[in-house]
């Protein structure tokens, strides 16, 4: 259980000490709150195309795409499960409209890559690699379509204003556009130059740093009131860390048999963090970017907690 614990400390507090920095920066004075806005601009449409690009390109081959596809059945319902539950939380609790879609996606979506692969390698060895990036492609697909959309309508300017074609643009966002290119290079068994593979590579190695940067930077000025947690992130935090674990569990257990080893990393992809992506995007349609910046930093830190729980209740549950 330390290597866990450990591995999992490494993950969380590389987050916060960025993180930090960005609040300090902020603070300071070093970055204004003019020049704020560039980060998820910046982000999301230079950083974050050519990350899953590579991100695509260099974990699957295309026998490896096609044969394991069917293994998304399972990340993707219990994604939209937990989605279509927190729609209903919304709808009946009537949150801020700048926040509905922040809690929704929230609460399905997680940290797949940057605290998930070296967790899940540390916890089950290289041989949850494969599974990882089964949860990862189905994480990614909905964030950057259903999610990046509910995102949007918290930013639009009224009910019945978002049109049509916003709707589309939101979908078909730079980030998604940069991920269904890298399925069309595996799926063609095209493969970019090294030299350009390579600055796809540097360029999208600016996501994770910026976006937690940007983190810090969006509570800089945030209210001692606004950072106290309240029912949304509460209930956020319960889509993140028990619905979605639970509804893996049981998909699994009774629905959808799955190896151990693949319902093991799935609970755990399921009950991670939710991703620094969640703030950025807030930010960059407008929404509540407090508030998700709250949620990112809540979920981060309680999954020191929560990772090494699930490993005892894997025990204790025989799975």
């Amino acid at each position: 259980m330390t290597p866990v614990i450990l591995e999992t400390a490494k993950s969380v507090i590389g987050i916060y000490l960025v993180g930090l920095l960005g609040f300090y920066l902020g603070k300071s004075g070093f970055i204004p709150p003019e020049n704020r806005k560039i980060f998820p601009k910046l982000v999301t449409s230079v950083a974050l195309p050519p990350y899953l690009f590579v991100e695509v390109t260099r974990s699957f081959s295309k026998e490896e795409l096609l044969s394991l596809i069917g293994g998304t059945l399972v990340p993707i319902i219990s994604i939209l499960a937990v989605f279509g539950l927190a729609l209903l939380y919304v709808k009946i609790f009537a949150p801020s409209p700048r926040r509905r879609g922040l809690i929704s996606v929230g609460s399905a979506t997680s940290n797949t890559i940057f605290i998930g692969l070296p967790v899940n390698i540390a916890l089950f060895g290289h041989e949850a690699i494969v599974y990882v990036l089964l949860y990862f492609f189905a994480n990614t697909t909905f964030f950057w379509t259903i999610g990046n959309y509910a995102l949007s309508l918290d930013g639009a300017k009224a009910p019945g204003q978002f049109s049509k074609n916003a709707a589309l643009q939101a979908i078909l966002s730079p980030p998604f556009i940069g991920f269904l290119l890298g399925l069309a290079f595996v799926t063609l068994n095209i493969s970019p130059p090294q030299f350009v593979e390579d600055s796809l590579s540097l360029v999208g190695g600016l996501t994770t740093p910026l976006a937690l940067l940007f983190i810090g930077l969006s509570l800089v000025g945030a209210t001692l009131a606004s950072l106290k947690p309240n029912t949304d992130l509460w209930v956020t935090l319960a889509g993140r860390f028990v619905i979605s674990p639970l509804l893996v569990f049981l998909l699994t257990r009774y629905l959808i048999p799955a190896p151990p080893l693949m319902t093991k990393v799935f609970i755990i992809q399921s009950s991670l963090p939710a991703a620094a992506n969640l703030a950025l995007m807030s930010a960059y349609h407008g929404s509540d970017a407090t508030f998700a910046s709250l949620v990112v930093s809540f979920s981060t830190l309680l999954s020191l907690v929560t990772i090494p729980l699930y490993m005892v209740l894997f025990s204790l549950l025989g799975v």
